[in-house]
């Protein structure tokens, strides 16, 4: 009868009543084999609840499921207490009068009094060794309300994507706030409407690539978004550098950096580094062939490091990327590891690049975007591959590539803007230049055929300078 998330929950059709454990992030297969015979027996259903919107999807699976009467709350679930959801938080969601969460269901006001009336005196925190004896030493009620009662998910407006490039997309900017809205204008407008893994619908890029520049650690500009505070981000971050993994979890990013079958890659990334500044092989792996093919498998799969100009530069490779809610934590949590990098060799920070094969918002976030989505976010900046200096000398158009740092690197001549189009598009990196050189050289040609007056980035004049005798 479980009708959400089948691929991620365990559930026993066999079983007329039982147990609902949740395990948060905890992995529900690895709980589910350290189970005993006879505990395993009273256990209908097992499965995570990794954000606060899965809240909804337990109160729907307890009306589809009455003969799950008793509710199991891991206390040791809470590992990422920035994503999912405290034991507090969710014990004080069935203690409040005044009922407020995500809506996600078309619940009615007193379907809801009655889940919280039921289960504030049927939920169970306990550690997760304790699971055996505790589910040993128990009976429990066959059901916890008479008839199965449904509901309607709340209808989603859907933006229809628009035709695009299929696969191979960029956004740059100098914060993660910056990135982060114009990567979810991005896959707003242009994702892929498609089904994901966890039987849930999702916009989707391939291979995005977002680029962050000057994101200042001690004042992380996502700080306010989301709910995001400074102390969880270093509390994510933390995690990322932590060989440490808890037992009952398949992998943590931390233990697959600093101990992937005995190597502290980390280390590795360092020692190779100083021994010759300039490899390429400054590389390491987090995706595990021998393991990764069941129920959870790492997001982030490789980094590498790369040393020019003495920056260190990061590039991290996702398989998969929640953009909208795992992104904003994600590269703080790579931005750490690159400083870290940085100070161990005596460098200073470049940019870090994240590329993920698939980039894509959950649907449960599709009305969380529209106002993103609407909202006039400027992909306009400086070009990192220099600027234009355009003038009209001796009945041609001369257009000088400058660096970023001021020093003359190339000039073109030509008579119209389509004769330097294809010399001057190789040193632009960005569309909002290349729009701006487009208009200039029109501007400059329009001004060379009539003998008008050209000023870069001013308005054509229609007069045509007096000849004085």
């Amino acid at each position: 009868m479980i009708k959400y998330y089948p691929n991620v929950v365990l559930f026993d059709e066999r079983k007329s009543s039982g147990v609902g454990i949740i395990t948060g992030w905890k992995t529900p297969r690895i709980i589910a084999e350290e189970l005993r015979e006879e505990a395993k027996s009273k256990v209908v259903s097992i499965g995570p609840l990794y954000t606060t919107n899965g809240i909804n999807y337990i109160i729907a699976n307890m009306f589809l499921n009455p003969q799950i009467s008793h509710l199991i709350l891991l206390e040791d679930s809470d590992i990422h207490p920035s994503i999912c959801p405290s034991i507090q938080e969710f014990l004080g969601f069935l203690q409040t009068e005044e009922i407020k969460f995500p809506k996600r269901f078309q619940f009615k006001e007193e379907s809801i009094h009655e889940f919280c009336d039921y289960f504030r005196n049927h939920i169970s925190v306990i550690p997760s060794s304790e699971l055996n004896a505790f589910l040993s030493q128990r009976t429990f009620p066959t059901s916890w309300r008479k008839n199965i009662l449904s509901f309607e998910k709340e209808k989603t407006e859907t933006r229809d994507n628009l035709v695009s490039e299929k696969i191979g997309f960029m956004v740059r900017a100098n914060t993660v706030k910056e990135a982060w809205l114009r990567s979810i204008k991005l896959i707003g407008t242009y994702g892929n409407l498609k089904l994901s893994d966890y039987d849930e619908l999702q916009k989707e890029l391939m291979n995005l690539s977002i680029i962050v520049r000057e994101e200042d650690l001690s004042n992380p500009s996502m700080v306010g978004q989301l709910g995001i505070t400074k102390e969880e981000l270093k509390s994510y971050a933390d995690t990322l550098l932590n060989k440490e993994k808890p037992e009952d979890l398949q992998y943590t990013y931390g233990e697959r950096l600093r101990n992937y079958d005995k190597v502290d890659q980390l280390n590795y990334l360092i020692n190779t580094l100083k021994q010759k500044y300039y490899s390429r092989r400054a590389v390491a792996v987090l995706w595990n062939p021998t393991i990764d093919f069941v129920d959870e498998v790492p997001c982030i799969d490789l980094y590498q490091a790369i040393i020019q100009d003495d920056k260190l530069y990061l590039i991290a490779y996702f398989r998969a990327n929640d953009v909208y809610n795992a992104f904003p934590r994600n590269i703080y949590g790579i931005l750490k590891i690159q400083d870290t990098l940085c100070k161990a060799l005596g460098v200073e920070r470049g940019y870090v690049n994240t590329i993920a094969g698939s980039a894509h918002i959950y649907e449960r976030n599709f009305n969380d975007i529209e106002s993103h989505i609407k909202k006039n976010i400027s992909f306009c900046e400086e070009d990192e591959r220099g600027y234009f200096l355009i003038e009209n000398n001796n009945n041609e158009i001369e257009v000088s590539l400058f660096s970023k740092e001021g020093v003359l690197e190339r000039i073109y001549r030509g008579t119209s803007a389509t004769s330097l189009r294809s010399q001057c598009c190789f040193h632009i990196s960005n569309l909002d230049h290349a729009f701006y050189l487009g208009q200039e050289l029109t501007k400059a040609e329009i001004a060379l055929e009539n003998g008008l007056p050209y000023i870069q980035d001013k308005p054509l004049s229609l007069q045509k300078q007096r000849i004085l005798k």
